[in-house]
């Protein structure tokens, strides 16, 4: 008898082995490697790009396009297969690095998406992506985000007392914004570029330098946009809950730019707001200007003054904007195809 319950007990143990194997894979499938629910930072978003280049080698490619004043890689994540392109970004600003959670986290779960062909927000990944390629910025100011989430301790005692009068005398830095040089890196860019209102000297905030495109993340921007040549591009600021789509466009571009605004509208729920005073150089502001096509700042997450969003506000935001990329990869695929007769017939384009 002792021997048959010894057996049965192996044979219990054998099946529910047997149940782990088979079920593992399954299990492993389904975990993410970008945590919406910790502090986003520089290294843990490196480490997550390695991750899911090695997930997805088939439809994610990575570039480093340039380092930060402080030697940092800045890199560019390409999703999709397509010839259309899109360029999102995020994290111009140091203190608004949840923006770098959600563009990775929308970089994840469009590759899962892709390769286990489901929807998100109506939208097929699979369709769109091997028509249009999404290229991701996620974190242009890797070195303000380390300052403003870690402090001095990341940068050299040479710089510290120079860092601490940039903050106006305070060793608290989150309320940070600018880059680690103490240039406001959406202000940087030739989108009718002034100094007015801007800060007289290198500040934790809003100064847009002596003169355009000088900060390294800036330059490394504006090279990669030139040479990815997008259709559209989206750039996610914090915070309030609204979109910046108006750059003194005109006529039937004008009227183009509104409709895909409304549409983003109808997709977040954020309110459009049009250029306002003192907004001038912003990296949407460059490429309305230089390219005559679609650009949008999206400022995500309720008013939170001069500091970062709190991890609690990930969860709505991502389900106001998980559309938002397939969406502007399927309109920058037919803004792609649209554009193709008249590159057949060598007719003039605007250039930036």
């Amino acid at each position: 008898m002792k021997a048959i319950i010894t057996q049965r007990i192996r044979r219990v143990i054998c099946l529910i082995c047997l149940y782990s194997i088979l079920t593992f894979p399954a299990q492993a499938a389904s975990t993410f490697s970008v945590n919406p629910k910790e502090t986003y930072t520089y290294g843990k978003m490196v480490q997550d790009i390695r991750e899911l280049t090695n997930k997805y080698p088939d439809i994610i490619q990575v570039k480093i396009i340039g380092k930060s004043e402080y030697g940092r890689d800045l890199y560019a994540i390409g999703l999709g297969t397509g010839p259309a392109t899109v360029m999102i970004n995020g994290a111009h600003h140091a203190r608004e690095w949840l923006t770098s959670t959600l563009t990775m986290h929308m970089l994840e779960q469009y590759a899962y998406a892709y390769v286990n062909g489901t929807k998100i927000g109506g939208y097929d990944p699979h369709t769109i992506l091997d028509q249009s390629t999404i290229w991701f910025v996620p974190m242009v100011n890797p070195d303000g985000v380390t300052l403003q989430q870690s402090g001095l301790t990341e940068f050299p005692k040479s710089v510290h007392t120079a860092l601490i009068s940039m903050n106006d005398g305070s060793r608290d830095f989150k309320k940070w914004k600018a880059n680690a040089k103490g240039i406001d890196l959406n202000r940087q860019y030739e989108g009718l570029w002034t100094r007015s209102p801007s800060p007289t000297r290198p500040w934790y905030k809003n100064f847009s330098g002596t003169t355009p495109v000088t900060a390294a993340e800036t330059k490394a921007l504006v090279t990669f946009t030139r040479s990815i040549d997008p259709e559209m591009t989206i750039a996610y600021h914090s915070s309030g809950r609204i979109l910046f789509w108006d750059f003194y466009q005109t006529g039937s571009v004008r009227a183009r730019d509104l409709a895909y605004a409304k549409a983003l509208h109808n997709l977040t729920g954020y309110a459009l707001v049009s250029r306002t005073a003192g907004g001038n150089g912003g990296y949407k502001d460059w490429f309305v200007t230089a390219y005559h096509r679609p650009g949008f700042t999206i400022e995500i997450g309720p008013v939170v003054g001069e500091t970062s969003l709190p991890l609690s506000c990930f969860a709505e935001e991502w389900r106001r904007n998980q559309a938002v990329g397939l969406y502007a990869a399927q309109e920058s695929a037919r803004l792609y195809e649209a554009r193709q007769p008249a590159i057949q017939k060598g007719e003039p384009l605007p250039k930036p």
